[in-house]
C-alpha cells in the first residue's frame, strides 16, 4: 500500500494550538485522522484527533478487516 504524505509541522502546529506541549501527544496517544490522508483526508484541525495508542490500533485493525470482506 502506498503511503501519503502527512505534514507532520503542521500537525504540530494544531497540537500547540490545543495545548499540548510541543506539539507532540501525551505518552500512549497517537494522531488520527478522521478521515484517512489515503482517502483525501486533509491535515486540518476538523480531520486530526489525539486518541489512544490502542484505540487507533483497533480502528486500522478493524478497518483491514472490513475491507477484506
Amino acid at each position: 500500500m502506498d503511503r501519503c504524505k502527512i505534514d507532520q509541522e503542521k500537525i504540530k502546529r494544531i497540537l500547540i494550538k490545543r495545548g499540548y506541549k510541543n506539539g507532540e501527544p501525551p505518552r500512549g496517544y497517537e494522531i488520527h485522522h478522521i478521515k484517512p490522508v489515503e482517502e483525501g483526508g486533509k491535515d486540518t484541525p476538523g480531520n486530526v484527533r489525539v486518541i489512544k495508542r490502542i484505540k487507533h490500533q483497533q480502528i486500522h485493525i478493524n478497518k483491514r478487516k472490513a475491507n477484506k470482506i
